[in-house]
């Protein structure tokens, strides 16, 4: 990852950190070793990482920000990627404002998390 693509997510992917998923160096170091996938966009980003899940691969959202249609703009990609490394669903654990505006794409509440299959 280049310093400049960092910089330009920073302002939106910081304030997204909780407590329990530890601090910047923390996600910067898993985003460096390729065990999470920063998604730059024009008005927003995300950071993914492949998962085991009971019902097998998936793809989980672990951090979003930005605008909300620069967010949205990056889906269609993340969904594309993990087809291709034969993830059967994509997650997302966030409030609930996220499965209001996810749910016409196709995104069902599964208990607390929000998941698509694929």
């Amino acid at each position: 990852m280049r310093r400049e693509t960092w910089a330009a997510c920073r302002n939106w992917l910081a304030p997204a950190l909780r407590p329990e998923d530890g601090d910047e160096a923390g996600l910067l170091a898993e985003i460096r070793s390729g065990r999470a996938q920063l998604w730059a966009g024009e008005g927003g980003a995300v950071v993914t990482q492949c998962v085991e899940a009971p019902w097998g691969r998936s793809l989980h959202i672990w951090l979003a920000g930005g605008s909300l249609p620069g967010v949205l703009a990056l889906r269609p990609g993340i969904e594309a990627w993990a087809r291709g490394l034969g993830c059967e669903a994509l997650t997302i654990e966030g409030r609930r404002g996220w499965a209001r505006v996810l749910r016409p794409h196709g995104y069902q509440p599964h208990g607390a998390i929000l998941k698509r299959s694929l």
